[in-house]
């Protein structure tokens, strides 16, 4: 029987709710180059492996039951880094992906409905958003560079694209708003802080 390569590394990594993009090499391109064997065999022991569209894997999750209370931090953390981008009517994609973050630049603490997100969701410092990070770096959507500098990584797009989802759907236009329209699907909404 031919073994699959890395089988164990990808599987202990993505059981613990990693998600494998083009910066774990030599897991992700043996994902790619037999993403179907790979499927079948985590089917058979009842696991779901998931092929992004932007090119990452991770196991779909059947637990909705229980949400991890990591979550809610990394939806408040997220949401924050797309209306900043938002609102200086910047590209949000080039924002996000196309940059290296200061952890004590970022826009968390600059204005009062940041904080009040934050505070609902227990974070109230610099310490506590770097403990987000942290976790998010442990699922691989961010990698650090420095001990206050990160970046995000591909398999971020698996929150990023809910919060342009959300942002879409709170902008719907009205008809006849045409340019609305096509500022937010360029990714660009611009709203007063």
């Amino acid at each position: 029987m031919n073994t699959l390569p890395h089988l164990t590394n990808i599987f202990d990594r993505l059981r613990r709710g990693y998600h494998l993009g083009p910066d774990d090499e030599p897991a992700f391109s043996v994902l790619c180059e037999r993403f179907d064997e790979y499927a079948a065999y985590f089917a058979a022991i009842g696991i779901t492996l998931v092929r992004h569209d932007r090119d990452f894997f991770y196991f779909d999750s059947d637990t909705q039951d229980t949400i991890p209370d990591t979550l809610p931090r990394i939806a408040v953390f997220s949401y924050i880094m797309v209306d900043h981008a938002a609102n200086q009517g910047r590209a949000i994609d080039e924002f996000i992906f196309g940059q290296n973050f200061l952890v004590t630049a970022l826009p968390h603490f600059t204005l009062d409905r940041y904080l009040a997100l934050l505070r609902q969701v227990e974070v109230h410092d610099v310490n506590d958003l770097e403990n987000v990070l942290n976790h998010m770096e442990r699922i691989g959507w961010v990698k650090w560079l420095t001990d206050d500098e990160f970046r995000f990584l591909r398999p971020f797009h698996r929150v990023f694209s809910k919060c342009i989802e959300l942002t879409q759907a709170a902008q719907k236009p009205s008809v006849g708003d045409s340019d609305s329209s096509s500022a937010i699907s360029e990714g660009r909404v611009n709203r007063d802080s």
